[in-house]
């Protein structure tokens, strides 16, 4: 029996479900510092978030590749797990232009959590933020997964919490989730997501640039990139289907 791709990945969904997901507990936090954090992404059936994609690629010959597209995310069905809980499913598609038809690309899964909001993205979990938020708080967003080693921790941090920013001609409080900054001689990460009040994600980078090691001081000359590559997320428009 032949499966088509949509089957496929609505069978990928299904067996999201029976991923376990846990709960953590959180620290005292003053009354005046708190900000519950669950209105930064709104999850419901039918909601829609549209990005333009820019990306930039580095290669060992030295050439740089620039290029762009745009993603669609739509939570597009609903299911209650055994113990009560719903997790949603989200749709990802994608298109050279958002003028074109949308192929689908991929499905994903999406529940909030008690204290969390813990999103499936290539079938691995990842917790994306966690309730209240606190400027400077911090927590392990690979908990679920094992996408670390037992000598590490992948710590995602509140920076920039309420700071506002302009969209569609608005003015909206944002949180910034630091996922990973690291900057030497030898590569530079940075991994970071924004939050938009009411919205959603807004705004994602993804960049890693290793440099050149050629020389006898690499570290003590402007570092020359070796090979990398960079990707961000632009939220261009959002809403309800």
């Amino acid at each position: 029996m032949r499966f088509t791709g949509i089957q496929i990945l609505n069978q990928a969904f299904a067996i999201l479900l029976l991923a376990g997901f846990f709960s953590c507990s959180t620290s005292e936090i003053s009354p005046e510092t708190i900000v519950s954090g669950k209105e930064y992404y709104p999850i419901e059936k039918g909601n829609f978030w549209i990005y333009k994609v820019d990306t930039i690629d580095y290669s060992f010959a030295g050439d740089t590749t620039r290029g762009s597209y745009f993603i669609k995310e739509v939570i597009t069905d609903s299911l209650y797990r055994q113990e009560g809980s719903l997790v949603y499913k989200i749709e990802i598609f994608r298109a050279a232009d958002t003028t074109l038809p949308w192929a689908i690309d991929s499905v994903w899964s999406i529940r909030a959590d008690g204290d969390k909001i813990i999103k499936t993205e290539n079938n691995r979990p990842l917790v994306k933020l966690r309730f209240p938020l606190q400027e400077g708080s911090r927590w392990d967003g690979n908990q679920f997964n094992t996408q670390q080693d037992s000598n590490s921790v992948f710590w995602y941090t509140v920076r920039n919490l309420n700071k506002s920013a302009l969209f569609n001609d608005q003015n909206i409080a944002t949180v910034e989730i630091v996922q990973k900054i690291d900057s030497n001689c030898i590569n530079k990460s940075e991994f970071r997501e924004v939050y938009y009040r009411g919205i959603g994600l807004g705004y994602k980078r993804r960049s890693f640039i290793q440099y050149s090691q050629v020389g006898e001081d690499p570290c003590g000359q402007i570092p020359k990139i070796e090979i990398g590559y960079t990707k961000t997320f632009t939220l261009i428009r959002n809403g309800k289907e």
